[in-house]
């Protein structure tokens, strides 16, 4: 019987959890545009082409937009997700992507040191990330 409970509890905490998450999740549209402005697009890697996919939503409090930033593999499955913001209103920040040999620099306006990058080709870790929104969603509040 105490087994039963704990199972209980622990779906009950993974459902309180995950709800919010689904529910909250955003729209993201205008990904042709946004790859173009923001300088995204087919980019390769250490002799590997990758696809860097951009979309926008209004973000919910403040200016600017929400954006989802997707890396892509050859056969078209993410490999890598990050959202970030960009402020649309007096803002002097960088908001391209910028690309060194090895990673893709983005700049979130939302954070107090605003440089981010994801190391090429992604992790594991970004796999995982990608897959599961709940988790993506904390570590970015906690970076």
């Amino acid at each position: 019987m105490q087994a039963t409970r704990k199972h209980v509890i622990a779906i009950a905490l993974v459902a309180v959890l995950a709800i919010p998450s689904l529910v909250l999740r955003k729209s993201y549209e205008g990904c042709e545009s946004y790859t173009q402005t923001l300088n995204g697009g087919t980019r390769e890697f250490g002799g590997a082409k990758y696809k860097i996919e951009l979309c926008g939503a209004r973000r919910s409090f403040g200016d600017g937009d929400e954006i989802r930033l997707q890396v892509m593999g050859p056969a078209g499955d993410v490999l890598a997700e990050r959202y970030f913001a960009v402020r649309t209103i007096n803002d002097a920040a960088p908001r391209e992507l910028e690309y060194g040999d090895d990673n893709i620099f983005y700049y979130d306006q939302s954070k107090s040191s605003p440089l981010r990058f994801i190391a090429m080709p992604p992790s594991g870790m970004d796999w995982w990330t990608a897959r599961v929104p709940l988790l993506q969603r904390l570590l970015a509040f906690f970076s």
